[in-house]
Order: C-alpha cells, then structure tokens, then sequence
C-alpha cells in the first residue's frame, strides 16, 4: 500500500523544529508549526503576540547561513500557530 504524506505537524519550533518545517516545506508538504506562548502574551487576545515565539523561530532558521530553504516561495507552505489556539488542527488531522 502506497501512502503519500500530504500535511506534518511540527511540535516545537526551536533549532530543530524550524528546520525540520522547512524541509518538508521544501518537498512540498504542507506543514503546521506549532510552539508555546510566551507568558507575556498569555491573555493577549493579538495573534501576532502569541505566536512570537514560532514566528521568531522561524525567522531565525530562514535567516540562518546555510538556510534550510532553497527557495522563499515553499514558506507559503508552512503556517505557524500555538498550541494553545491550535490544538483542534492537531487532533483534528487526518
């Protein structure tokens, strides 16, 4: 039996994980990746502040020398999140 990969979850956006978003991003995956929220913004209702952390991460990775993208366009392929307000796409995956 023949199974094609069409979406990752990447729990845990840190060296690691951002780089790991990346590749699949690069294959052309469809990848959600998921960090804590800060304390800071814990009861902040702007999405931009809860997910700081994933962003920043990210960022970090795309800027890194060797980049783990070849291309910017794959970064469409990867949504970041928390897994505060994101946990329903986890559970919910197919």
């Amino acid at each position: 039996m023949k199974r094609t990969i069409k979406k990752v979850a990447v729990l845990g956006s840190g060296v690691m994980g951002s780089r790991i978003a990346c590749h699949f991003a690069g294959i052309g995956v469809q990848v959600l990746l998921l960090d804590i929220v800060s304390k800071e913004a814990a009861e902040a209702k702007d999405l931009r502040a809860r997910n700081k952390i994933v962003n920043d991460s990210l960022s970090a990775a795309i800027k890194s020398n060797p980049s783990p993208v070849y291309q910017k366009d794959v970064l469409k392929k990867i949504t970041t999140g928390n897994f505060d307000d994101n946990m329903q796409d986890i559970v919910g995956c197919d």
